[in-house]
């Protein structure tokens, strides 16, 4: 199955209002993807939003975001180092006001620490685009109700035999594309403000996260999935 019969039965299925997107990290930068132009405020989740609004696949690195969260949960970034975590902070907090106080702040980059595996191999770029315009990509974001949510989970607990992991939190990429990028294993999140407004999702809509190789196992069967959830509590036919 190609990427553009993928999309066509997961949009067919699931109704969706925005295209899949891809992600792909790349180990050396892809000559034959155009690198990204400008400077992205904040970053990644801006970078998504302007696939969504049409712009084609591009390239991406630290050069070209204010917010290094994406690049980092690539491995196309190091994490921030602790010298300059303070100052990071200070900046991130006098913008959206996410914590009471620096204690506070630094509480949560703790806890975060236990909860999304780092990133160990380095790479030079993140490609991002729709779904139909990257080949093998590592990642693919579903932007959808959490009745599509649901309905997805369930096709991969069909054939997975394992729950899908959520977060909550004041982020994203750490959630969305991290996690996933390194354990291999689906997520979904509400996220947070910045990916939420610069992506342009609704109220009714979260994101889930996949690796390529688990709707490769699981979307053959999402149509009946899909069609059963639906009928739930109905008379079975004999």
């Amino acid at each position: 199955m190609n990427n553009n019969q993928m999309v066509d039965i997961i949009e067919n299925v699931l109704h969706l209002k925005k295209k899949p997107v891809g992600i792909k990290v790349w180990k050396d930068k892809p000559k034959s993807v155009p690198e990204y132009q400008g400077n992205a405020f904040p970053g990644l989740c801006t970078q998504i939003g302007e696939i969504l609004n049409g712009a084609k696949t591009f390239h991406t690195g630290p050069e070209h975001c204010f917010c290094t969260g994406g690049v980092v949960a690539t491995g196309v970034a190091p994490p921030v180092p602790e010298e300059q975590k303070l100052e990071l902070i200070e900046v991130h907090n006098s913008i959206s006001k996410s914590y009471k106080n620096i204690e506070t702040a630094l509480c949560y980059e703790k806890q975060m620490a236990k909860r999304i595996p780092e990133v160990r191999e380095r790479n030079t770029a993140v490609q991002i685009g729709l779904l139909g315009d990257i080949a093998e990509p590592d990642l693919i974001l579903l932007f959808c109700t959490p009745g599509a949510a649901d309905v997805l989970n369930r096709c991969y607990c069909y054939i997975a035999g394992e729950p899908i992991q959520g977060h909550g939190g004041n982020g994203g990429c750490p959630f969305l594309i991290q996690y996933p990028y390194v354990t291999k294993k689906p997520s979904f999140s509400y996220s947070d403000v910045a990916w939420r407004k610069y992506i342009g999702l609704s109220d009714e809509e979260l994101t889930m996260s996949f690796p390529y190789q688990c709707i490769l196992n699981f979307i053959d069967e999402l149509p009946l999935i899909a069609e059963t959830y639906r009928r739930y509590g109905e008379p079975v036919e004999a």
